[in-house]
């Protein structure tokens, strides 16, 4: 596993360390069958996830996090999958607001973040319900 972790946003000290970064990653990859993959997991501010969300997503807002699942050419094996963007101050507000700890959130954010990189969704009740099951069965190991 190889996780490029970038940090392009001011905080407070309160982001969880490399170590604990690569083992929520590590969790999911497991988890999932894929503990060889590569990806980026990059923190920013809400100018930077807007811009991605408005770009890529046409919502003019900005989300608490964005996957980027890496398009594989056909007959090349790649052990890269994408890209995983977490907005800092949304999910820092959202955290206050729900009146739970920043790491807490910020750890659920990554492993659904991650997830979506291999295709899980919730665009329905099923898919939702299966996504929260394993997110939850991966947050309970962590």
């Amino acid at each position: 596993m190889t996780v490029d972790y970038q940090l392009a946003v001011k905080h407070e000290g309160d982001l969880p360390s490399n170590l604990r970064i690569e083992a929520i990653v590590d969790a999911v990859l497991m988890t999932v069958g894929k503990p060889q993959s590569e990806l980026v997991v990059r923190v920013v501010d809400e100018a930077e996830i807007l811009y991605l969300n408005q770009r890529y997503r046409n919502r003019n807002s900005p989300t608490n996090v964005l996957s980027f699942p890496f398009d594989r050419l056909v007959g090349i094996e790649e052990n890269y999958i994408g890209d995983v963007i977490i907005c800092y101050p949304v999910a820092k507000a959202e955290a206050s607001r729900l009146m739970i700890k920043f790491t807490s959130h910020f750890s659920h954010l990554l492993v659904h973040g991650v997830l979506h990189l291999f295709g899980y969704d919730h665009q329905n009740d099923e898919e939702a319900g299966s996504m929260e099951s394993l997110e939850r069965e991966i947050l309970s190991r962590l």
